[in-house]
């Protein structure tokens, strides 16, 4: 498994990422999970420009890392790493992953979050935040495997309920 950020080569397999999610009955995966990108080379640019200053003051900097396996896009999640931003500390918290359907409940997920925990620990950023739908009992047992300890459950608008995991890291 290859863990990077998004690249220019990589247009035929991140659409064929966003495909997989078109007719997947998972309640989990957002809206924006399947947005359509029309211009291949401007969201690449994007990505990498919000590495760096973000496109909103109420938005985090943020990178989003790929698995790629054997050619094709496993899964993504992107570090979010100003907690401070928008509803981040309540709401969105420092990380949001997706899996492709045809690759969830193969371990991906458990080794990117690892990826992605030691990127924010090379920043000095501890404990991170992650939240996931009290009943998203695959994402709750990821967050725990990775050393996640539930501080609370909490009630959002939509009616759902969120589960908000802290892990300390190591500096």
């Amino acid at each position: 498994m290859e863990i990077r950020p998004i690249d220019f080569c990589d247009e035929e397999t991140y659409r064929s990422f966003l495909a997989s999610f078109r007719n997947d009955d998972n309640p989990f995966v957002s809206p924006e999970t399947t947005r359509e990108v029309t211009d291949f080379k401007a969201f690449v640019e994007n990505s990498r420009a919000q590495e760096r200053k973000a496109a909103h003051p109420d938005y985090s900097t943020v990178t989003t890392y790929y698995a790629f396996v054997d050619g094709s896009i496993a899964a993504r999640i992107a570090c979010r790493w100003q907690l401070e931003k928008g509803n981040l500390s309540t709401v969105g918290g420092h990380i949001g992953y997706q899996t492709s359907p045809k690759f969830r409940r193969q371990g991906i997920m458990t080794k990117l979050l690892n990826f992605a925990l030691e990127e924010y620990a090379k920043r000095g950023i501890s404990p991170v935040l992650i939240t996931a739908r009290e009943d998203n009992t695959a994402s709750r047992k990821t967050i725990e495997k990775a050393g996640g300890i539930l501080e609370k459950v909490i009630d959002l608008e939509n009616g759902h309920r969120l589960a908000r995991y802290w892990i300390r890291l190591e500096k």
